[in-house]
């Protein structure tokens, strides 16, 4: 009965997928010609089919949880929207700066080597299943509209039809979502042990240590303002985390956590689920505090790389200014602050050096990115908590007013 409850766990399910693809993706490199090629090809298949229905449910799990829970805080919903961008960019920001000062400290010490070619080159699947789908910031626009729109126009009809909506959207997502991400994320993974994109991560091991540290004792440093700002024990709500942290981890995407993130948070009994169902979600599209510590830390580490000299310090506070402003625009999916950015570092970083430097540089800091994308994404999802049970208290001291 233990082990049913263990399996029955999304955490440990997710782990085993991560560990059953890493061994099914290095035992598949043992493979040569068409039967290797068919095993990727299924793979491939597996990951698109799956992705496509995860990336097709974000949108409707947004508008599904934002717009009800606006209409449930009424007079207050427009002041708590800035309230949360604000705190959002705040976090982004020092995170970003803490990333500077570290690797100011670190990098002239970390020996970065080469990155080693991959050692397979994945076909193109056989299968490109797309489907179409509004993108996650349209769907948090719409609806952030929707619900303040039903609050302007005090229509009671309107909201029950949105809470009903919710009910809807999450048991789909308890139905359909769930069991899927597991199959997703051990796809990913046995696919990036074929490409040997694995082995790559002993090459830069340094760098990557030092920035999962460094997400670490962000998520410790939040998590102790929230306790603080709210007096109470924001452990409650962080003990959650861990099945949150694992989906984050394995599908790099803050945008395909968000279901299981909602489903932790609710655990807790220091947030509600009103201010959860707003909260959360915005969150997931405009707080990326794990992946700018990731971002301005290559930007550090990859300059070096090639000049054997740090970047001017104006530089990298004007990158982070800028990068903070684009994390909050950023798509939730894979290395999308890292495609975003990538104009700013070469204009503002490399400058002159642009031209001639621009594809290695980008090259070797997309390869260093790729790699250690699922910490960021659950540095990013973990500190989400934090940032809900701030977004709470502040609720309810308006409310007081």
């Amino acid at each position: 009965m233990k082990l049913k409850a263990l399996l029955d766990s999304t955490a440990v399910r997710l782990a085993i997928a991560i560990v059953v693809g890493i061994f099914f993706g290095f035992l598949i490199m043992l493979l040569s010609g068409s039967l290797k090629t068919i095993f990727v090809q299924a793979l491939l298949v597996v990951k698109q089919i799956t992705s496509q229905v995860i990336f097709f449910m974000v949108p409707l799990i947004i508008i599904g949880c934002v717009a009800p829970s606006i209409t449930s805080f009424k007079g207050n919903a427009t002041r708590l929207l800035f309230m949360t961008i604000g705190v959002a960019y705040l976090s982004s920001f020092l995170a970003a700066m803490m990333s500077v000062g570290v690797s100011y400290v670190s990098v002239p010490f970390i020996s970065i080597q080469e990155p080693v070619e991959a050692t397979y080159i994945l076909p193109k699947v056989i299968f490109p299943l797309e489907i179409p789908t509004m993108d996650t910031m349209s769907a948090l626009l719409l609806a952030i509209l929707i619900g303040l729109g039903t609050v302007w126009i005090s229509s009671e009809r309107f909201a029950t039809a949105l809470k009903e909506l919710q009910e809807l959207v999450l048991m789909a997502v308890k139905r359909v979502l769930v069991p899927i991400l597991p199959v997703f994320v051990g796809a990913s993974f046995a696919l990036l042990a074929v490409e040997g994109k694995l082995n790559q991560m002993i090459v830069f091991l340094p760098a990557i240590l030092i920035i999962v540290c460094c997400q670490f004792v962000w998520i410790a440093l939040v998590y102790g303002i929230a306790a603080l700002y709210s007096k109470k024990n924001s452990w409650e709500v962080l003990r959650h985390y861990p099945q949150a942290y694992f989906t984050a981890f394995g599908s790099m995407s803050s945008a395909a956590t968000l279901p299981v993130a909602l489903g932790c948070i609710k655990k807790s009994k220091n947030v509600s689920t009103e201010t959860s169902d707003f909260a959360l979600p915005l969150f997931c599209n405009i707080h990326l505090c794990g992946s700018v510590i990731s971002e301005l830390f290559l930007v550090v580490t990859t300059y070096y790389f090639f000049f054997h000299q740090l970047p001017e310090l104006g530089s990298l506070i004007l990158l982070t200014v800028l990068v903070c402003i684009i994390a909050i625009g950023s798509p939730g999916v894979p290395g999308g602050i890292n495609m975003s950015c990538s104009s700013l570092v070469m204009s503002i970083v490399l400058a002159d050096n642009a031209p001639e430097m621009g594809g290695q540089f980008f090259a070797i800091m997309t390869a260093i990115y790729t790699i250690q994308d699922g910490f960021g994404t659950a540095c990013n999802i973990t500190c989400d908590g934090a940032l809900t049970l701030i977004t709470e208290t502040y609720l309810k001291r308006i409310n007081k007013e």
